[in-house]
């Protein structure tokens, strides 16, 4: 057998096992997807969901701590910029 040929197998041996070794891999992956998909649909089965009332309360009271969050980052906007804008050049200027 010559060099060239020799290394041609070995190659292809190797990139033979490559690909079984590869192949096991993924149906590893794949077994344990499986596994994770369906201890989800366990779980989400488990869980007590709202009923349309309980939903519209909870939704009314983020949005309006939402507004209430934002009233409260404009204020201090406001007063942070009268601050840097008007009084420090005052004190300092």
């Amino acid at each position: 057998m010559t060099p060239l040929v020799l290394a041609t197998v070995v190659a292809l041996l190797a990139v033979m096992a490559a690909a079984i070794v590869w192949r096991e891999q993924v149906r590893g992956a794949m077994r344990s997807t499986a596994a994770y998909v369906g201890e989800v649909q366990a779980e989400v089965k488990k869980v007590t969901w709202p009923d349309r009332q309980q939903l519209k309360s909870m939704t009314g009271v983020i949005i309006l701590f939402v507004i209430i969050v934002a009233m409260l980052i404009g204020l201090m906007d406001v007063v942070l910029q009268l601050i840097f804008t008007s009084w420090l050049p005052r004190w300092f200027g």
